[in-house]
């Protein structure tokens, strides 16, 4: 019965979810039109919606190829952001030399501006992956190893004294207990950090590329081919939601109770 009453709930929410982004793109597509033909916007400032959908499908072959090169950049940055702040959060609240030592250091990175350091990037590395999967991997790691730091802190002191009552290591209550209880902070990381991945590829191609979405945005403006330009900014929104969606399943999939009590929660609270 539980299982069924989660499956309900799971479903409830799913179909709510999608009306409510279906909602929101057809608003967002009535606003376009009225403001385009209420205030007389030509098609070179601002094209209308099906201009940039025929634009869409005639340069789907450009697109997908500068997409796939994106894409590669973003999930490297992101892969090496997991593999990097999952040790160094676990270090950090394992050992305080550690946290006196690094946490500096990364709140130095996180405050430099990325956008300075894309054009360095460029003349150590060159024009190819290795600037991008960098300044990804920059915007990436820090809200990850913040949530998964506050999630293995936020364990209530009931529960570690409990532990010791029970004769547990340090070791035995950072394994089950800390960790575990980071898991859900660890996913809140995961999802903003998947996003800042993307956005460091397309500065990082603004710098200096020849492929790549932050490339044909470039190239678009500069010839001043707003349709091109349009249908780059809607493939990267429906990339970017389309990511976010992917890192929400695997949460599903991994801390299923987490998920399950939090949209119950939610569920009592607008009723």
């Amino acid at each position: 019965m539980k299982r069924i009453g989660r499956s309900i709930l799971s479903n409830a929410a799913g179909i709510s979810n999608f009306l409510y982004l279906l909602i929101a793109l057809l608003g967002f597509v009535l606003v376009w039109y009225g403001t385009i033909y209420l205030l007389s916007v030509p098609n070179f400032l601002l094209p209308k919606p099906d201009v940039v959908i025929r634009e869409i499908i005639f340069r789907a072959p450009l697109l997908c190829r500068h997409m796939q090169v994106t894409l590669n950049e973003t999930l490297l940055g992101f892969f090496l952001a997991i593999v990097v702040s999952v040790p160094v959060s676990v270090a950090v609240v394992w050992w305080k030399p550690v946290e006196k030592t690094l946490v500096p250091i990364m709140v130095f990175l996180q405050t430099v501006p990325k956008i300075a350091v894309a054009p360095l990037f460029i003349v150590w590395f060159g024009f190819g992956y290795v600037p991008k999967i960098l300044i990804s991997f920059l915007l990436a790691y820090f809200p990850i190893v913040i949530e998964m730091i506050t999630g293995m802190r936020d364990v209530p002191f009931e529960m570690l004294d409990l532990a010791k009552s029970m004769s547990a290591t340090a070791f035995q209550q950072f394994v089950k207990i800390r960790i575990p209880n980071s898991l859900p902070y660890f996913f809140n990381g995961l999802k903003l950090g998947m996003l800042l991945s993307l956005t460091g590829a397309i500065t990082a191609e603004f710098m200096g590329s020849t492929e790549g979405l932050g490339y044909l945005i470039m190239y678009a403006n500069v010839r001043l081919n707003t349709p091109l330009l349009f249908a780059v900014l809607i493939i990267l929104l429906i990339l970017g939601k389309v990511a976010y969606s992917v890192v929400e399943w695997v949460e599903r999939a991994a801390v299923s109770w987490h998920v399950v009590f939090r949209e119950r929660e939610k569920v009592q609270f607008t009723v």
